[in-house]
């Protein structure tokens, strides 16, 4: 494999700078220099733009750090391009909501339409980019950017460069289809829990969460409720520990024997739901715990694939197990 400067430049200012780059070379002044780059800066400006292939393009002015704003360009003295440029980093402390407020104080008196995106080439959970949805910005991922620069064939060793790193991460990514994979290999368990979500129809969530023991890649959804707590589902993948799906505790009054009597109750509906879960091998009561582990969750074929449609049924039976016990619970509660 040949060097590639983007597998060490791995930084967002790297990547502010690639797409800035690229950016400049949309403006039509540059069209004889390179004509298939120009061209293909071009369909990025347009993708940035939604707008559609016969949108023409003439003049380009683009730059970085404008007030924090990773990368603005100007398209046509008609448009104004406010980018949040993200690599595995997701947005924090108000950031887009200042970012876009900055630019509409200051083209207030000016005829530039405005546009802003939130451009990210990692992954990131659809609940995280739901978000930047509400908050104004329109949403460009890896894939998006690699059609554009797949469209044609440039010479120019920058851009391909870029587009081999970025090939390399959505191969990654999609390698989730293998179970050891998943839990070796952080892009892979990221697409692992990226196509989980495409699965269940209800809110979910992932992310990193740090804790003493290295942290680990966390996935969570349906929550239901009884009277001393709430019950949720999460998957726990650690890589250096393993992966486990297991059923935790929150919005309650931290207790170990609160604990082991919702195990002891739950257990018979599990087992109806054709599940064993089990006590972790010690009880933590904290602001959220976990209440039990899910035995042989994971299932792998002969071809060390995971078991993809049989992980999702053993999902809804654990969903069904929740959802069986809070009403029966709340039931016998509301008629005492």
């Amino acid at each position: 494999m040949k060097p590639n400067i983007f597998r060490f430049a791995t930084k967002e200012l790297s990547q502010d700078g690639f797409f800035t780059w690229l950016l400049q070379w949309a403006d039509n002044d540059h069209n004889q220099q390179n004509q298939l780059l120009n061209e293909t800066a071009k369909d990025f400006v347009r993708l940035l733009l939604g707008q559609t292939p016969d949108y023409i393009i003439n003049k380009v002015e683009a730059g970085r750090q404008w007030n924090n704003i990773d990368i603005w360009a100007e398209i046509n003295d008609e448009y104004f391009i406010g980018i949040e440029d993200k690599t595995n980093t997701g947005e924090h402390s108000e950031q887009l909501e200042r970012y876009k407020q900055i630019a509409t104080e200051h083209y207030k008196d000016k005829n530039h339409k405005l546009v802003f995106v939130y451009l990210k080439t990692g992954n990131e959970s659809s609940a995280t980019l739901k978000k930047v949805i509400e908050k104004g910005y329109s949403t460009i991922d890896r894939r998006a950017i690699l059609n554009v620069l797949n469209q044609r064939e440039v010479h120019n060793d920058i851009l391909n460069d870029f587009k081999e790193y970025l090939i390399a991460i959505e191969n990654q990514t999609n390698s989730h289809t293998k179970f050891e994979n998943i839990i070796s290999d952080w892009k892979a368990g990221e697409g692992f829990f990226i196509k989980l979500q495409e699965l269940i129809s209800e809110w979910s969530d992932w992310r990193y969460v740090a804790n003493q023991t290295g942290g680990f890649l966390g996935f969570w959804y349906h929550w239901n409720e009884i009277e001393e707590c709430s019950i949720y589902i999460q998957i726990e993948n650690s890589f250096d520990y393993g992966i486990k799906l297991i059923l935790k505790v929150s919005d309650w009054k931290p207790s170990t024997d609160l604990l082991y009597e919702i195990l002891g109750e739950m257990k018979p509906y599990a087992q109806k739901n054709g599940l064993s879960i089990i006590k972790p091998d010690k009880y933590r009561a904290g602001e959220t715990s976990t209440l039990a582990i899910v035995e042989n969750a994971f299932t792998v074929d002969n071809d060390g694939n995971l078991e993809l449609e049989k992980f999702v049924e053993t999902l809804k039976a654990l969903e069904k197990t929740i959802d069986e016990y809070c009403e029966e619970i709340n039931t016998a509660g509301n008629k005492g």
